[in-house]
């Protein structure tokens, strides 16, 4: 009965995570009724909405409204009931061939933040170490690959670019003149960006930080998801997409694993 219970439980915060994202409205039990298929009345729905409520997976933002989820309940999908989404044959092409048509490091950060911020539909951010000694002094990074001391090299201000916030501004989350203030004060400042991304570098594989979870108050109504690049063995940076928690999180983390990868694969260029 236990295991019922949940299946329908996760069922529900599946249904109504998914919906939200699309649509941007709270979801009530009579629209899960009637569109899902779900074979339970509105009722036996608003049940289970008030269980996840009080586990805090939903929030109800008035009396009358229906759900959102939380910042927990996005975190509870994204690691348990969200289904990966595979980018397209066309998409994987087109990166390739932009990153491709870069000549110097620093036409392809602009390349890997155009094609992420353009096919997530979010801001793009690009962290690389010392992003200009490597474009001029990239037989001298040879050299320390092989005497190991890639580190040594990495050892000034990282620099981060930024490209497409003005889409993040177009979602109706931020049409709050606060959030956008807080959100401009983080883009301009970069130090709180920084940190997470410095920190992802830390770990292995794709990373998602979700509102809160930032714990910087300018970043608590967006997610972030990063994934670091590689120049060999070493992490030298990471690529990352931010927008609002009421992100596409299967596409956006396709979209950034794979470009990451294909900026890894074309740093051997330089």
């Amino acid at each position: 009965m236990r295991n019922e219970s949940t299946g329908r439980r996760d069922q529900i915060l599946d249904v109504i995570v998914r919906s939200y994202i699309e649509t941007a409205e709270p979801v009530g039990s009579r629209v899960i009724s009637r569109r899902h298929g779900l074979g339970l009345s509105p009722a036996s729905i608003r049940n289970v909405m008030a269980d996840l409520e009080e586990e805090g997976l939903l929030a109800q933002p008035h009396t009358s409204a229906g759900r959102v989820p939380t910042d927990r309940g996005y975190r509870y999908w994204v690691d348990s009931l969200m289904e990966p989404e595979e980018l397209s044959a066309k998409d994987r092409d087109w990166v390739v061939k932009e990153l491709a048509q870069a000549r110097t490091i620093e036409a392809l950060a602009e390349k890997v933040s155009k094609v992420i911020s353009e096919l997530t539909e979010t801001a793009a951010l690009l962290y690389i170490k010392n992003l200009k000694r490597v474009s001029f002094l990239h037989h001298l990074l040879e050299e320390l690959v092989e005497a190991e001391r890639l580190g040594d090299f990495f050892e000034e201000e990282p620099e981060l670019f930024i490209e497409g916030a003005f889409r993040i501004f177009d979602q109706p989350e931020f049409q709050d003149a606060r959030k956008i203030r807080l959100l401009l004060r983080a883009f301009d400042e970069k130090g709180d960006l920084l940190e997470i991304l410095v920190k992802d570098l830390e770990l292995e594989g794709i990373h998602v930080h979700i509102g809160r979870e930032n714990r910087q108050e300018p970043l608590e109504n967006v997610s972030l998801v990063v994934k670091d690049c590689y120049w060999g063995d070493t992490a030298v940076g990471g690529v990352a997409a931010v927008g609002p928690t009421r992100m596409r999180y299967p596409k956006v983390m396709s979209v950034v694993s794979f470009v990451a990868d294909s900026l890894t694969e074309a740093m051997r260029r330089f």
